[in-house]
C-alpha cells in the first residue's frame, strides 16, 4: 500500500467517524434498531421495553394513553418499492377492522424522506364507548425488511400529538 493510498483511507476513516458522531451529536435523535435507523421521538414518550429477538420497541405516555410500537421483522422480506402496496392493503384492513364504522382519513400516502419511502395511513377510528382513537400507522424498507411505527391517541389528544408524530417520520435517517 502506498503512502498516499493510506492516507486517503485515513482520511476516508476520519470522515466515517465523523459522520458517525455528528448524527449521533444532532440533539433528540434517537437510535434504534442496532443504529440502523435513528429519529427523533414525540416529546413526553417514555420506553418502554428494550429491543428484543423479534426487534419491537414500545414508548407510551406516563398515563398509558399514548403508545408508539415500532416493529422490524427480519422475516417479512420488503423492497423499498414496494412501500406503498403496503400502504393501500393496510387502507384496506383497518376499512374492514372499522367493521361499518366511518373512518375519518386524515393522511394516506407516501412520502420520500431523506431517500426513503414511506407510507402513511393517519386516521381517526370511531369508538361505540365515545371519543375514538387517533391512529397514525407508517412503513418503510429498512435493510430489506418490514419496518412499522404505529402511533397511538385518544382522539381529542390528535391535536396535542399531530405535529410530533408528523415531524417524527420526517427526521428518520435510514
Amino acid at each position: 500500500m502506498t503512502a498516499e493510498h493510506e492516507q486517503q483511507e485515513q482520511g476516508q476513516e476520519e470522515k466515517d467517524n465523523n459522520h458517525t458522531e455528528n448524527e449521533a451529536a444532532e440533539p433528540g435523535m434517537t437510535k434504534v434498531f442496532s443504529n440502523k435507523m435513528s429519529l427523533k421521538l414525540p416529546q413526553g414518550l417514555e420506553v418502554q421495553s428494550n429491543e428484543t429477538s423479534n426487534a419491537k420497541l414500545v414508548y407510551t405516555d406516563s398515563h398509558n394513553k399514548v403508545k408508539l410500537e415500532m416493529k422490524h421483522d427480519p422475516e417479512q422480506m420488503m423492497s423499498d418499492a414496494g412501500i406503498d402496496g403496503a400502504r393501500l392493503k393496510m387502507r384496506a384492513v383497518m376499512e374492514q377492522d372499522s367493521e361499518g364504522d366511518k373512518l375519518e382519513w386524515l393522511k394516506d400516502e407516501t412520502q420520500l424522506v431523506h431517500g426513503k419511502h414511506i407510507a402513511i395511513n393517519e386516521v381517526i377510528i370511531p369508538s361505540k364507548k365515545g371519543e375514538g382513537t387517533y391512529h397514525f400507522v407508517a412503513w418503510a424498507e429498512l435493510d430489506g425488511a418490514l419496518l412499522e411505527i404505529d402511533f397511538t391517541a385518544p382522539a381529542n389528544e390528535k391535536d396535542d400529538w399531530q405535529k410530533a408524530v408528523q415531524e417524527m417520520i420526517e427526521s428518520i435517517q435510514m
